[in-house]
């Protein structure tokens, strides 16, 4: 129970600083769970999944880019689409589509995605993943947000 607490509270306040809805219960503690946007007080459109995927990132002690820089990269990497799957790269040919919001690829999907966050296809999951990579990879994932080609 202590846990629920001290993630409500995480998610709170991660939502506070997003600028999404403040959320007021301890129950709302599964809002880190992507399955239900609207009752987790998140929108399900592209604003809403930054902010739940900055939760997400908060919450499991990640560094949390701003959802300006996330945007900037989706938008890139997809136009906002969380079900773009890209066929016609190098990462294509070789088996390995580029998916989801974020365009990452399966094996590093796998290496990245935050525990209970391993749906490639959801943007939320999609976006932590990519985040972590990019922290990771590049030491902030502000280094990639705004550049115009892939990372």
């Amino acid at each position: 129970m202590r846990n629920k607490v001290r993630l409500a509270t995480r998610l709170t306040v991660a939502a506070a600083i997003a600028g999404g809805a403040v959320l007021t219960t301890v129950g709302a503690a599964s809002a880190a769970t992507p399955a239900s946007y609207s009752a987790s007080g998140y929108g399900d459109n592209l604003d809403g999944w930054i902010a739940q995927a900055q939760a997400v990132l908060s919450a499991d002690g990640d560094q949390v880019p701003s959802a300006d820089a996330i945007k900037a990269r989706a938008m890139t990497e997809s136009s906002g689409n969380p079900s773009a799957v890209n066929n016609w790269d190098s990462n294509a040919a070789a088996g390995t589509p580029s998916e989801g919001l974020m365009q990452v690829i399966q094996p590093t999907f796998d290496t990245y995605a935050a525990p209970g966050h391993n749906d490639i296809m959801n943007p939320v999951d999609n976006i932590v993943a990519a985040v972590r990579y990019a922290n990771a990879t590049y030491g902030s994932f502000d280094t990639i947000a705004y550049g115009t080609n892939g990372y």
